[in-house]
Order: C-alpha cells, then sequence, then structure tokens
C-alpha cells in the first residue's frame, strides 16, 4: 500500500491516507517509532501490526473523553472500554497511560468522592468507604481521604438527622423511634456509639402524653368504622405496632 500524506489531529494523533481511498488515524509515537514519515509503502501485514498496536492510544484518547464530564475509577474504565469492544491488552496499555499522565489517580478520585458526599448526602464514612470499595479504589487512598470525615464532623450530621427523624415520626413511642433512628442512622454509615450519645443526648417528649395524643386521634378515626369491643381491639393492635405497649388504656 501507498502512503499518501499525513494530516496532524488533536491529542497526538495523525490521520494517515493510503491509496484505494483509505485512511486511518494513528499516534504520533507509532509514527515515529515504524518511520512512517520516510516510507512512501507500507505492507498490509506491517499495518495491521501498527493498528493493533495503535489501538491502545485509540483507547486513551476515548478514555480521556470518559473522564471529562467526571472523574471515573479504574473499574469504571475498564468496563467502558470493554463495552467498546477494546481488547484486554489494549485496555491494558490505555489504563497504563492515564495512570502515567495522571489522568486516573486513586487518591484524586477518592478526595473528590468523599467531599461530594459529605456536602450532597447524608451518607457516613462507613458507607462511603464501603462504596469506594466496591469502585476499586486502593485501600490506602480511601483511608487518607476519609480521615477528613472525623468524629466531629460525624456528631453534626448526626444530630442533623436525628432531629429530623424525631420531627417526622411524632406518632411513635420512644422506644420504637429510638430503635428506628438507630437502624436508619446506622445503615447510612455512621459509628455506632455516637449514634447512641446523640440519642442520649435527646430530651424526648413523656410516653404517656404521646400515647394519649394517639389514642385520641385512633380512636377518632377509627370509631367511624367499628364499634365496641372490636373499636378497642382495633386501636391497641394500632398502638402496639406505633410502639406503645401500654399507657394508652
Amino acid at each position: 500500500m501507498k502512503l499518501l500524506k499525513y494530516e496532524k489531529k488533536k491529542n497526538g494523533m495523525y490521520q494517515v491516507y493510503f491509496d484505494n481511498d483509505y485512511n486511518v488515524d494513528i499516534n504520533e509515537e507509532l509514527i515515529l517509532k515504524h518511520q512512517l514519515l520516510f516510507k512512501k509503502e507500507i505492507t498490509m501485514e506491517k499495518l495491521e501490526d501498527i493498528l493493533k498496536e495503535n489501538e491502545k492510544y485509540i483507547a486513551y484518547e476515548m478514555s480521556l473523553k470518559y473522564i471529562s464530564k467526571k472523574l471515573r475509577t479504574k473499574k469504571e474504565i475498564e468496563k467502558y472500554l470493554e463495552k467498546n469492544n477494546i481488547s484486554k491488552e489494549s485496555i491494558e496499555g490505555a489504563i497504563n497511560l492515564l495512570e502515567k499522565n495522571k489522568a486516573l489517580d486513586d487518591n484524586m478520585y477518592a478526595s473528590a468522592y468523599v467531599n461530594d458526599r459529605i456536602l450532597l448526602s447524608n451518607d457516613g464514612p462507613n458507607k462511603i468507604k464501603r462504596n469506594l470499595i466496591e469502585l476499586g479504589i486502593n485501600e490506602e487512598a480511601i483511608n487518607n481521604a476519609i480521615e477528613k470525615f472525623d468524629s466531629k464532623l460525624q456528631k453534626e450530621k448526626i444530630d442533623k438527622i436525628v432531629e429530623k427523624e424525631i420531627k417526622i415520626n411524632k406518632n411513635k413511642s420512644n422506644q420504637s423511634l429510638k430503635e428506628k433512628i438507630i437502624q436508619k442512622v446506622y445503615l447510612l454509615g455512621y459509628d455506632k456509639q455516637l449514634i447512641l450519645d446523640s440519642i442520649n443526648n435527646i430530651k424526648f417528649n413523656d410516653d404517656k402524653d404521646l400515647a394519649k395524643i394517639q389514642y385520641e386521634k385512633l380512636y377518632k378515626k377509627l370509631s367511624r368504622k367499628y364499634k365496641g369491643t372490636e373499636l378497642e381491639l382495633k386501636i391497641k393492635q394500632k398502638m402496639y405496632s406505633l410502639g406503645f405497649k401500654s399507657n394508652f388504656d
């Protein structure tokens, strides 16, 4: 095949034109490595070898575009390239180039991820750490990034969550409400002792007063449909479900 001309493109690529209206993008490193600028002809076999090697650079450019939208992990990039039918060898080569050029950095990703979750969610450090592990971030980078989510910051966020849960669960008994809050906040990834400390610092309303208010509400609502013993049974069942075991008869 005859090499007709070269046109420089961005990102270190050249569009190489051959006879028979054939053209292809080849990275400049390969053009220099194989001295294509000094050749007028090339065999198809040789070109295929170059294009196979060139796939690494194509995968690299694809990865850069993918990263430009948001930071990505190594695991995410591998899956992305696999979906685009890039060979394992070329994926490995592209990953090496990304790491070499600092376009792929676990420390940077982990730090940005932790900052986002602190600012934009109620996720605690344990949940954030689990998520980063699933994303394939190395443990050292995770531990370095998660240090900023110290006990003081945890306490501030826990107190806000507890306060909100108390406001939206006024119909529950104290014990039922405490259990619900502890479970919810723990699943969000916070230290259990910090959760208990926050709960113990809260002054809850008297269960007897809560039970009386809830009983009257249920009586008013259910008495429209039930009477006598059946009404009392329905009220008790509902009160039990809300965590009131006594103090409402």
